[in-house]
């Protein structure tokens, strides 16, 4: 009789659902966790500084809006000497005090924001690292924009008259801003980064200086937001 073949046994069963099940759940878990991390990411460098940059961009409009609150409209005629009252630079010290008051422990965040971007607009290779300051900082100077307009307010101050002392008390100090408020540095720092330059020399009276340098110290503790155009 013929001798049958012997046939061989598989060392290892086929595979079958039940075997597969582990894996194929290994890289749904990874697939899972690639989209999970993209998309953290996309919303870490894309979709959070854009939405940052949005929220900018109201506080933007906010700040130039909160100039129709001052109470006072008229129009100020300056002195023909262009002389300063004592009562006039006493009143503008008490507006930059009372800004510097209500933001508190803000101040020190403006300062570190405004730091932290340099005073100007952000390219777009900074926006991911720079969104979250320059958000904060535009929100600061919305606070610092509603406290100025209060203590205008306060002060009896008009638009008109605030722009002309703040200037001349910034002339007479030899500090920078003197021609730009901060609606203006607003836009500067959101558009292309130019401001108003020094312009022509003005000359300044000596009894402004005088006057100006006998508040020098006070002065000095919120030249800072001189420098924002508040």
């Amino acid at each position: 009789m013929p001798q049958s073949l012997p046939v061989s046994s598989p060392t290892s069963p086929p595979a079958t659902g039940k075997g597969a099940a582990p894996w194929l759940l290994g890289c749904g878990a990874l697939v899972v966790i690639v989209l999970v991390a993209g998309g953290a990411a996309l919303w870490w460098f894309v979709a959070r500084p854009i939405a940052q940059i949005a929220t900018a961009a109201q506080d933007v409009a906010r700040i130039q809006e909160i100039d129709a609150r001052v109470v006072d409209r008229d129009p100020y005629a300056p002195p023909a000497d262009g002389a300063l009252a004592d009562a006039q630079v006493e009143r503008y010290l008490a507006v930059l005090q009372r800004v510097r008051g209500d933001l508190e422990g803000s101040y020190r965040t403006l300062e570190a924001r405004y730091a932290e971007i340099d005073g100007r607009r952000p390219e777009l290779a900074d926006v991911p690292r720079l969104a979250g300051a320059y958000a904060d900082f535009l929100g600061l100077l919305v606070a610092a924009k509603e406290s100025q307009v209060a203590a205008l307010n306060a002060e009896g101050f008009s638009l008109a008259e605030y722009a002309w002392v703040r200037s001349e008390v910034l002339r007479a100090a030899g500090l920078p801003g003197s021609t730009y408020d901060l609606s203006t540095f607003v836009r500067a720092v959101t558009s292309d980064g130019s401001m108003a330059g020094p312009g022509t020399a003005v000359h300044v009276p000596e009894a402004n200086r005088a006057l100006v340098e006998r508040i020098a110290p006070e002065l000095g503790e919120v030249a800072f937001l001189a420098l924002l155009g508040l």
